[in-house]
C-alpha cells in the first residue's frame, strides 16, 4: 500500500515539477538583463575593473550620462571587438556606480542621415577631442570608405568632456594599435569621469620670470591641464616659498636660476612636492641661414638635479632611424628651387618605456634638439625610471656643436650612428633629501625654516627637451596647432598624452594610473597552419558535433528501450 501511495504521489507531482521548471526558466530569461553575474577566468583579468576605478565611480556625487559614438552595423572586425569591450566596461561601471550611469549608444549615420546635420555633429565631436577615423570596408567587391567615431561623450550636469579611445603607438600594426586602445580604455574613461566630477582640484604653479616662451605656444598644454587642475602663475623671485602648490611646471627656462630660487624649489620637493622639468641642455641658434650651432646652457637647476641622481648633459642627440622631417631645397626644377621633405635627425621621435604606466602603449613623442639624461651614483634612496628613449641608431654631439642644413638626409651612414639608445626623460620618486644639506644656505635667515628631509614622498619628471611641451603656431592664421602636431607630416604625436600622464601620475599618487597596467594579449591564428590544415579543421568541426549528437541519440534510444521493454 505504501509503495502504491508513493507512486501515486509521484505521478501527481510530475506535472507541477515541469510547470515549476518552465516558470523558473521564463523568470531567468526575463530577469537576465537586470542580473549581471560574471566570472573572469581570463589570464589577464581583462574583464575586472581595477580597485581605483571602483573607488572613483562609487565616490561620484551625481548621475553620469555617457554617449557612445562607436557603433554601427558595418564596423570592421577590429572595431567590433573594441565596441564589445567598451560595452562590457560601461556595464561594469554602471553596476558599481552609487549614483547611476545612463548609457546611450548613437550611430551617427543612422541618427544623422542628412549630410549637413552629420557634418555639424562631426565638427562638434572633433572640437571635443573625438576626431573621426576613416576606414575602408569591402562591400560587394567594392571598397567603401566610412567614418568611425572611437570615443564617448561624458556628461554630468551642464559639464561635458569628450574621450578619445583610439590611442596607441602609430608604429604598431592596426591590430596591435586597436589592442593597445582596448588595454587603455578603462584608464581613458576613468580620467574623463575624474575630470568632470572632481571636487578638490590640485594646484600647479608655472614660473613666469625664467622663460620667455610666448603664451600662445603653451596654450594647448595649459588648456588641457585646466580641465583637471587649477593653474597659477608664479613669480619665483618674489615668492618666499612655494607652499600651497601641489606641483610646479618648469618649461624651457632660458636663464640661470638664482641660488635662492633653487633653494625654494629644493625645499618644495623635500616637503613632498611634485615637479615636471622640461629643460634644454643646449641653446640652439641659426647661423646665417646655413645651419645651426648648439652651445651649452647653464640653468642652475642642473646642480640640484645632480644631487637627486639625474645629470642633464650638454649634448645634441640625433636619431637616424626615427626622426621627423623638414622641407629643404634639394635642387632646382626649372628656375624654381625644388623643395622636398627630408629626414632631420635632430628632431627624434622618442619611444616610451612599455614598463611604465606613464608611457605604456604611448605613441612616439616628437622632440626638437634633445639632450640626453644620465643617472649618477648617489641618491640611491630614490627610484629612477626611464620614460623616453631614442632608437639605438643615434649620434651624440657634445656642445658646442654645429648642424648644417645640408646634412639632412645625407649622412645616414650606420657607421656614424653607433652611440646606442639614449634616455631623454626620467621619473624620479621617493623621499627627497635636500641638495642644500651640509651646504651654506643662500641667506642666513633661511636656516630656521630649513628642512633637510621631511620623510614625505615626492616625485619629479625630468625631460631633456623643452620643446616637448610647446605647440606650434600657424604663421598665416596666427592660430595655435595642437601639442605634438607636425605640420609637415600632418601627424599629431603623443606629447600631450605624455605630459598629462606625467601630471596624473605625480598628483594622483599613481593610483588612478594602475588601470593602464591592464594587458590584453593578442592570440592570432597561425596563418600558415590555417592555410595548410584548413580542410582538416573544417571536417573536424563538422564531424565532432554530428558524432556527439548521434552518440547522445543512441544513448537515449538504448535507455528508453531498456526501461519500457521490461
Amino acid at each position: 500500500m505504501l509503495f502504491l501511495f508513493a507512486r501515486s504521489m509521484k505521478n501527481r507531482i510530475k506535472p507541477f515539477i515541469g510547470l515549476l521548471l518552465i516558470t523558473m526558466g521564463i523568470l531567468l530569461v526575463g530577469l537576465s538583463p537586470y542580473i549581471r553575474l560574471r566570472f573572469d577566468l581570463s589570464e589577464e583579468k581583462k574583464f575586472t575593473l581595477s580597485a581605483s576605478s571602483i573607488d572613483l565611480i562609487r565616490q561620484q556625487d551625481g548621475p553620469i550620462r555617457i554617449k557612445v559614438f562607436l557603433g554601427g552595423d558595418k564596423l570592421p572586425a577590429g572595431f567590433k571587438r573594441m565596441e564589445k569591450a567598451l560595452d562590457e566596461l560601461l556595464l561594469d561601471l554602471k553596476s558599481n556606480s552609487s549614483q547611476g550611469i545612463e548609457i546611450e549608444k548613437i550611430d551617427v549615420y543612422e541618427e544623422y542621415p542628412d549630410e549637413s546635420a552629420r557634418q555639424k555633429i562631426i565638427f562638434q565631436l572633433d572640437s571635443l577631442g573625438i576626431p573621426p577615423t576613416n576606414v575602408v570596408n569591402n562591400e560587394d567587391g567594392k571598397q567603401v570608405q566610412q567614418l568611425v567615431f572611437p570615443g564617448v561623450l561624458i556628461e554630468k550636469g551642464d559639464a561635458q568632456i569628450g574621450v578619445l579611445l583610439l590611442k596607441g603607438n602609430k608604429l604598431s600594426s592596426p591590430q596591435e594599435m586597436l589592442n593597445q586602445s582596448v588595454e587603455g580604455m578603462e584608464y581613458e574613461i576613468m580620467q574623463g569621469i575624474a575630470s568632470i566630477g572632481q571636487q578638490q582640484r590640485k594646484k600647479i604653479g608655472f614660473f613666469l620670470d625664467y622663460s620667455h616662451v610666448p603664451a600662445i605656444k603653451q596654450i594647448d598644454l595649459i588648456s588641457s591641464l585646466k580641465k583637471r587642475y587649477d593653474l597659477y602663475p608664479v613669480d619665483l623671485s618674489a615668492s618666499p616659498t612655494l607652499d600651497g602648490l601641489d606641483a610646479i611646471c618648469v618649461i624651457q627656462p632660458d636663464r640661470k636660476f638664482s641660488e635662492a630660487d633653487q633653494y625654494k624649489i629644493d625645499q618644495f620637493l623635500v616637503k613632498g612636492g611634485k615637479a615636471v622639468f622640461l629643460l634644454d641642455g643646449i641653446r640652439v641658434d641659426t647661423v646665417a641661414n646655413q645651419g645651426l650651432v648648439a652651445t651649452p646652457i647653464d640653468l642652475g637647476l642642473q646642480n640640484i638635479l645632480f644631487r637627486y641622481g639625474i645629470r642633464v648633459n650638454s649634448d645634441l642627440v640625433k636619431d637616424a632611424q626615427l626622426s621627423g622631417t623638414i622641407p629643404l631645397a634639394v635642387g632646382n626644377f626649372g628656375n624654381k628651387p625644388s623643395i622636398e621633405l627630408m629626414p632631420w635627425p635632430a628632431f627624434p621621435l622618442l619611444q616610451g618605456n612599455p614598463s611604465s604606466v606613464i608611457t605604456r602603449n604611448l605613441d612616439a613623442v616628437y622632440g626638437h634638439f634633445v639632450s640626453s639624461l644620465d643617472t649618477v651614483k648617489g641618491a640611491s634612496y630614490l627610484q629612477k625610471t626611464a620614460l623616453l628613449k631614442t632608437s639605438p641608431y643615434t649620434q651624440v654631439q657634445q656642445a658646442p656643436a654645429t648642424l648644417p642644413f645640408s646634412a639632412s638626409g645625407k649622412e645616414f651612414d650606420p657607421k656614424n650612428y653607433v652611440a646606442g639608445s639614449r634616455v631623454i626623460a626620467y621619473l624620479v620618486e621617493g623621499k627627497f633629501v635636500s641638495a642644500f644639506r651640509n651646504r651654506i644656505l643662500p641667506f642666513d635667515s633661511l636656516s630656521k625654516s630649513f628642512v633637510a628631509a621631511s620623510g614625505i614622498a615626492g616625485g619629479i619628471v625630468v625631460v631633456g627637451d623643452g620643446d616637448v611641451a610647446l605647440n606650434g603656431v600657424d604663421l598665416e592664421t596666427k592660430s595655435p596647432w595642437g601639442l605634438g602636431f607636425d605640420p609637415f607630416s600632418k601627424h599629431t604625436y603623443a606629447n600631450k598624452d605624455f605630459l598629462l600622464n606625467s601630471f596624473h601620475y605625480l598628483l594622483d599618487d599613481g593610483q588612478a594610473m594602475m588601470s593602464r597596467n591592464k594587458t590584453v594579449n593578442l592570440r592570432p591564428l597561425d596563418k600558415g597552419k590555417v592555410k595548410s590544415e584548413r580542410a582538416y579543421w573544417q571536417w573536424l568541426n563538422l564531424l565532432i558535433p554530428l558524432g556527439f549528437g548521434i552518440l547522445v541519440s543512441a544513448v537515449v534510444i538504448w535507455y528508453r528501450k531498456r526501461k519500457y521493454n521490461h
